[in-house]
């Protein structure tokens, strides 16, 4: 080939890229949807994702330090006190300073002996129920003390005590603090007279726990294993994993008898009178199928149910605990207020709440599932009186406290009627009408995938409305308002913005932020949508302007007007931008109206396609 051939053979190849470059830039926004999904967007999304699945749970209220407790204690039955001592493991949460929380009685303080770390003595100070000292541990990753204490246990009708030989240990040694998100340490309410205000930390446990022989323990793990001491003494030895508190309730007078339920849980039942027992078990029994068919497995192997002295507690929960005192035989409210106390395993114990503000979340949920205990064992009837009491008391609480809420703390209502009204029958209440409104089908997943999602968490409303949101398909507000709405008004209904799938060019997109459906219109995330389709995004902030640039395409779009203009021409696009969930979101009229695009939107399926016309 002659040099001037070659020469000639250049310029036109040069001339051919020149045109094909600018043609494939004027056209980008159609031509790169036609290619493979190769882009890195691309690439990063599994098939198959859940489009859902870009909402994140909300995170617990206490953040987690994966707290591990290996106690060794002992009980002294004639001075009526526990000597221990605890190996506490946790993360450093590099504060300035470290809280313990001691949930024990004014009138019969624990007592801390001792703190160290690293074989030092570290000074303390106790102030109510929290006892803090400047952490020790530097830039340490984990943090390990060492911790003596002395507990007394009240004689007498106390919710934690001894009577009748019978010994309710629940809140029995110190406790590392929580904190929030933010690295905060909460500080405990004051207890009064109803309710307990604790602050719990979910954590693994290794509890060795030294009592006289002959005496009979139930726990939160089962009856643990135990070797004989001399001076005929028993050390039994615990191993738990994600509670939120280790508790045992024991006498020497004590029979138990254990039941199993499928998929693997084991139900101590103590009591000291045999016929009592199989007066328990016949409701266990009973309960336990409904409450694991309704909410999932309890995600525990073992737990307890506890008869307590007369006179003692009337009725508690804690960690895979059930109590109740002897005096609930008479008219039979056993048969109510132990079912309560079952369901709280699954609504306090495997997911818990910050019971001091919203008690309501495990109270009313519990209360709401004696109706289905009542429901299986005794027919629909027995289960529409249970709500009909429910009912009776809300009306109660529109007459005399019409501007109290779900709101209201524990130390802010005026009475215990209140309290009860409105923790347990509002919050059956409220419960039952989000029940009533998207059907059983609806709720029961609800109720499962907070099991599932929160289980070792603290949660509160706003966890509760994204699990529904999960369930639903979108974005969800009930729990959240309704908290604020005074008992004069009533509950509102859910309000609902569904989320939709998203097709681009006959391929599904999964945006980080969900295509929604927001007073009949659908929002798509701009950014994320047009960078898609080929273009570059910018924004004045000074004037509100976003320009949106493809090839020879160049659109303009107000935060707060429903107007484009694209290439100088006006379009009306019906809606203005929106900010969702800290996202600029466009109406899906921008693609249809304004650029040309093809848009069908199924809304049965939930489903947004849009195409690039071929020209």
């Amino acid at each position: 080939m002659k040099a001037m051939h070659k020469t000639s053979l250049l310029i036109c190849l040069t001339i051919l890229v020149l045109f094909s470059s600018v043609g494939i830039v004027v056209k980008w926004p159609l031509i790169s949807q036609w290619l493979p999904l190769g882009s890195k967007a691309a690439q990063t999304m599994p098939t198959g994702a859940d489009p859902f699945a870009v909402v994140p749970p909300v995170p617990s209220y206490v953040k987690n330090l994966h707290p591990v407790y290996t106690i060794h204690a002992s009980l002294d039955e004639n001075q009526a006190r526990i000597d221990g001592q605890i190996q506490l493991a946790f993360d450093n949460p590099k504060t300035p300073q470290v809280v313990l929380y001691l949930f024990d009685y004014t009138w019969n303080p624990m007592v801390i002996k001792s703190v160290t770390a690293d074989n030092r003595p570290l000074s303390f100070e106790r102030k109510g129920g929290t006892v803090s000292f400047a952490n020790p541990f530097a830039k340490k990753d984990r943090a390990v003390l060492n911790i003596q204490f002395q507990t007394p246990v009240p004689r007498g009708e106390s919710r934690f005590g001894v009577k009748d030989s019978i010994w309710t240990l629940s809140n029995w040694f110190p406790m590392l603090g929580a904190m929030d998100q933010q690295n905060r340490w909460y500080e405990p309410p004051t207890r009064i007279g109803y309710g307990d205000p604790f602050i719990y930390h979910y954590a693994d446990y290794e509890v060795y726990f030294t009592s006289p022989e002959s005496y009979r323990w139930v726990t939160s793990w089962g009856q643990g294993t135990a070797k004989k001491l001399p001076q005929n003494r028993q050390e039994i030895h615990y191993s738990a994993k994600q509670l939120i508190n280790f508790c045992l309730v024991g006498s020497p007078n004590y029979k138990i008898e254990t039941i199993s339920f499928a998929p693997g849980l084991t139900v101590d039942i103590a009591s000291v009178d045999p016929a009592d027992i199989q007066r328990i078990k016949a409701i266990a029994q009973s309960v336990y199928p409904v409450y694991i068919d309704k909410f999932g497995p309890l995600p525990y192997p073992h737990v307890a149910i506890a008869e307590t002295a007369e006179h003692t507690v009337f009725a508690m929960e804690y960690a895979n605990m059930a109590i109740f005192k002897k005096d609930l035989y008479w008219n039979n409210m056993v048969d109510h207020w132990l079912p309560h106390e079952i369901a709280h395993m699954w609504w306090y114990n495997s997911v818990a709440t910050m019971e001091a503000a919203y008690g309501w979340v495990d109270e009313g949920m519990v209360e709401a599932s004696v109706y289905y205990y009542k429901q299986k064992r005794y027919g629909q009837a027995a289960a529409d009186e249970v709500l009909q009491g429910y009912a009776n008391d809300v009306d109660k609480l529109k007459q005399r406290y019409p501007y109290g809420k779900l709101a209201k703390r524990l130390n802010q209502f005026e009475t215990n009627d209140e309290f009860l009204w409105t923790w347990y029958s509002k919050g059956a209440m409220l419960y039952h009408h989000l029940r009533q409104a998207i059907g059983d089908d609806a709720f029961l997943a609800f109720l499962k995938k907070v099991q599932q999602t929160y289980h070792g968490s603290i949660i509160g409303p706003e966890h509760l409305d994204w699990a529904l949101g999960e369930v639903l398909g979108g974005d969800v507000h009930y729990f959240v308002p309704n908290v604020q709405q005074v008992n004069s008004v009533g509950f509102v209904p859910p309000r609902i913005e569904y989320y939709y799938h998203t097709v681009l060019n006959g391929v599904s997109y999964y945006p980080t932020s969900p295509v929604r459906e927001r007073n009949g219109t659908i929002y798509l995330p701009m950014r994320e949508i047009m960078e898609k389709f080929g273009y570059l995004v910018s924004y004045d902030e000074a004037k509100g302007k976003i320009t949106l640039v493809a090839g020879r395409t160049e659109v303009e779009l107000q935060k707060n007007s429903p107007k484009a203009v694209v290439n100088g021409r006006t379009v009306a696009m019906q809606k203005p931008l929106q900010e969702i969930a800290n996202k600029t979101m466009v109406p899906v009229s921008l693609f249809d109206n304004v650029l040309g695009y093809e848009v069908s939107i199924d809304a049965k399926t939930k489903t947004v396609r849009i195409t690039v016309p071929l020209k």
